[in-house]
């Protein structure tokens, strides 16, 4: 009898102390471009204006910007923030600086979480040469 009271008070105590885990939260992110528009022509030595933000709907883990000449497969401007926010303000310019009429992506990478979340949004442009 001792032995079946001592154990339904262990057990009772396990139950009682066994708590659920609180689930994650699913971070979303929407990234808004607000310049350049997609396809847009830059002319030699004009500045590529980047503008945006990305609004998130918890904290985030930081973003990459890159702009990538897919005609030659080169970065020619890339920044990596380790910032943990909910809210991030795009702001980046790059000069154009191609020799070659030449299509680049400019692609913002989002860390939503440290599980290897990610969320992405990318615009090509067309850059002419000199």
């Amino acid at each position: 009898m001792k032995k079946s009271i001592i154990l339904i008070a262990v057990l009772f105590v396990t139950l009682i102390s066994c708590k659920k885990e609180k689930e994650e939260e699913v971070v979303t992110a929407t990234i808004t471009f607000n310049t350049p528009s997609a396809n847009d022509t830059i002319p030699f030595g004009a500045a590529v204006h980047l503008t945006g933000t990305v609004s998130g709907s918890a904290e985030m883990h930081g973003y990459t910007v890159t702009f990538t000449n897919l005609t030659t497969g080169s970065a020619v401007f890339s920044e990596v923030h380790d910032v943990h926010a909910a809210n991030y303000a795009l702001d980046y310019s790059w000069t154009n600086n191609v020799t070659d009429t030449s299509v680049v992506k400019l692609l913002v990478d989002v860390e939503k979480d440290h599980d290897g979340n990610m969320e992405m949004k990318e615009i090509s442009i067309v850059c002419l040469p000199q």
